[in-house]
């Protein structure tokens, strides 16, 4: 399997940040680690945003030095070899490290060193680093972390995801952030259409070649045209919808919807601990609820492979990887 939608924070493990927690001499509802592990599991349906968010919180307080974004991403890496991943891009917000004086640059360097340590103890996992801006940075914070992705562009960082206020993309607020994007050449994915359908029009008109939780495509006919022409990967996280409250439910998720009409989806676990969910199961449900077949599933693996940012020589060995993973559902077909 392939995920090229999964956070750092809201996926520590229980146990890491619960000896941090002694360390620091910080309150945690529970020192108990299988305890802990459900506590950061967010409901079935979240009262809103930040019920969702809160829980992340309690992670990204860990993140502070380097040595705990250091075993972190290493344990991460580990986490998702165990889970059967070949290759992820899991992304990692450097801002959300500054609390306590460290500089983005730092926590950077401490992760892609974890993201190293991390494969090397690993069976056959391949990981790369994307960087996020999120919403709450100033300008000079997110200008600060396109200076990281450049400098550590396939040295371990393979792109950038932007989570911005989608009911500012109407506006010319972002118009100098796409810009330099696209002066320096940087692949880009955007959390876009989780709420409105004009915030995947920007993001593809300034060159997302991925969106993310873009599960309102389907309101708008000629831009699902356009997203399909365009071949645009669509990054889905189901759990994390449907305890977000964007959709009801698993079995009325707009995945299935996407999929038949040619869109090239596929699902990421997004915050392991929070959202709830490995990679394995949300590809589970949707063969339980949504009627996906091996076949299928394989395909939006696939999906993900050619959106995956690597060279193309490096897509087509994951691409092999992937098929020689699933050769008795290929054999079928």
């Amino acid at each position: 399997m392939i995920d090229l939608h999964v956070h750092l924070s809201g996926s520590l493990r229980p146990t890491t940040i619960i000896n941090y927690a002694r360390e620091k001499r910080i309150s945690l509802p529970t020192y108990d680690a299988a305890l802990l592990g459900e506590y950061l599991k967010a409901p079935e349906h979240c009262q809103n945003l930040n019920e969702f968010y809160d829980l992340c919180d309690m992670t990204d307080w860990v993140l502070q030095d380097r040595r705990a974004i250091r075993q972190s991403m290493m344990e991460l890496v580990q986490d998702l070899d165990s889970q059967g991943i070949l290759y992820a891009e899991v992304r990692f917000s450097p801002s959300e490290c500054t609390l306590d004086g460290l500089r983005q640059g730092d926590a950077v360097t401490a992760a892609l060193e974890g993201l190293e340590w991390g494969m090397k103890n690993s069976r056959n996992i391949r990981v790369n680093l994307i960087l996020c801006i999120i919403q709450k940075m100033n300008e000079h914070e997110a200008f600060e972390t396109l200076v990281e992705v450049k400098k550590h562009l396939r040295k371990g960082v393979c792109g950038l995801d932007l989570l911005l206020d989608e009911s500012l993309y109407e506006t010319d607020i972002y118009d100098w952030l796409f810009s330099l994007i696209k002066e320096e050449y940087i692949p880009f994915t955007v959390h876009a259409g989780q709420y409105n359908t004009q915030s995947i029009k920007k993001a593809i008109r300034n060159g997302a070649q991925r969106i993310s939780q873009s599960i309102h495509i389907l309101d708008d006919e000629e831009l699902l045209e356009d997203i399909i022409r365009r071949k645009v990967v669509v990054e889905l996280c189901p759990s994390s919808n449907v305890k977000l409250g964007v959709v009801e439910s698993y079995s009325t998720h707009p995945v299935r919807q996407l999929f038949d009409r040619g869109v090239r989806v596929c699902l990421g676990a997004d915050r392991l601990r929070v959202s709830g969910a490995t990679l394995q199961e949300e590809y589970d449900n949707l063969q339980k609820y949504l009627g996906f077949t091996p076949a299928e599933i394989y395909k939006m693996n696939q999906n993900a492979a050619k959106g995956a940012f690597l060279s193309q020589m490096e897509k087509d060995r994951l691409q092999f990887d992937l098929f020689e993973a699933n050769k008795a559902i290929v054999d079928k077909e």
